[in-house]
């Protein structure tokens, strides 16, 4: 019997809690659909994948993202023991330097740039801003120790330019940008109730959704100044910490409903979608609201944005714009922009990127066997 090949994929919480989890399930998925044995390091596995995979537990402290940040290569390493695989794939940065491939979601550093960490206007947020220094510091230290075997994929251009601007460029490193999801346009009845339900009927003009919540760099405040002084557009706002807020200037306009655990409703009662954040190094929101039949709109700051323009599925927002002229525009194109999101899930949907992550998984595993003597980097080699 021929040897199944073995994959290890690394990542604190595997599953639907995070868009970076949702990355690292479908890549479980794939390689078990394609045969692979699959083992996987996390604190946190969705119970779909507890019967088909190995699941090494991994430690994570209770408080302080500082602190599990600064531990996450020591327990990361201590789940792992001596064991070795055909393939690692990491999603942390803290061990980005011991997998094959690493798939690079997020680089504080150019957040930091942007001025998209928290403020310290409280003594709370002054805690957390501390946190998000030491944590920048920590980051540029793992991208500056780099394993030249290490397979970089980045999930988008604005993220690659930005690594190799602060850290240079890697020897075996490309663009992998997340798979769009099926799409699932809804019907008139759907959208309705759907409206209907979050929304209610005394709203007569275009509703734009939004799932940042109250992050600074999501966007909400420029959001909101955008939408000032209209009295057409509806803003449905979803997102952490957004349960209870309010927005006095669009009053009658406006509607808050915390984490979204629907999202399906939640984009079917939109007629057009924004991201309009200072900094998102993809926006897998902006791809899910495409899929849904919902046309896009963001900042340049998203790195969805050049394939939101590209299939014509979306628009560009600059904040010194008309929000409220720009929804209405796009909102009379949502057929064109469905057409667009058609061709976004041919060309960069779940088949496509299943057959491109097998191809790089069977490239690496090829490398380890026919080069032995390569470098090893601590957990990797058979």
């Amino acid at each position: 019997m021929t040897k199944r090949p073995t994959l290890c994929v690394i990542f604190e919480a595997i599953g639907p809690y995070s868009a970076i989890g949702r990355v690292a399930m479908g890549d479980v998925r794939i390689a078990l659909d394609s045969g692979w044995e699959v083992t996987v390091v996390a604190k946190r596995l969705h119970e779909s994948l507890h019967g088909d995979v190995e699941w090494l537990h991994l430690y994570v402290p209770p408080r302080l993202f500082y602190l599990q940040w600064a531990t996450a290569r020591h327990y990361i390493r201590k789940a792992l023991g001596d064991r070795k695989f055909d393939v690692v794939h990491a999603h942390q940065p803290q061990v980005a330097d011991l997998a094959d491939v690493f798939q690079c979601h997020y680089l504080t550093r150019a957040a930091f740039e942007r001025d998209c960490l928290t403020d310290g206007h409280t003594l709370r947020s002054a805690a957390v801003r501390l946190q998000e220094l030491g944590v920048l510091r920590l980051e540029d230290r793992c991208y500056r120790r780099w394993n030249p075997g290490t397979r970089m994929l980045y999930d988008s251009d604005l993220t690659r330019d930005d690594f190799h601007r602060l850290y240079g460029s890697m020897p075996r490193d490309e663009v992998m940008v997340y798979a769009m999801p099926a799409l699932c346009f809804p019907t008139d009845a759907e959208r309705t109730q759907a409206r209907d339900r979050l929304v209610g009927n005394q709203n007569r003009g275009p509703v734009l959704g939004f799932l940042g919540g109250l992050h600074e760099r999501k966007g909400y405040r420029r959001l909101l100044r955008g939408l000032e002084g209209n009295n057409d557009v509806f803003l449905l706002m979803g997102g952490q910490y957004s349960d209870g807020f309010d927005a006095p200037s669009l009053a009658g306009r406006f509607k808050a409903v915390g984490l979204v655990s629907d999202l399906k409703s939640f984009y079917h009662a939109c007629d057009a979608f924004i991201v309009p954040s200072h900094y998102e190094p993809l926006g897998l929101v902006g791809f899910e609201a495409a899929a849904h039949g919902v046309p896009v709109i963001a900042t340049e700051e998203v790195g969805a944005l050049p394939h939101l323009l590209e299939y014509d599925a979306g628009d560009r927002w600059g904040p010194s714009e008309s929000l409220s002229g720009l929804v209405t525009r796009l909102t009379a194109r949502r057929l064109e922009c469905q057409g667009g999101a058609r061709r976004m899930a041919a060309a960069l949907g779940e088949d496509a990127y299943s057959d491109r992550l097998l191809r790089i998984y069977s490239d690496v595993s090829n490398r380890k066997m026919d080069v032995p003597s390569r470098p090893a980097n601590g957990i990797l080699t058979n």
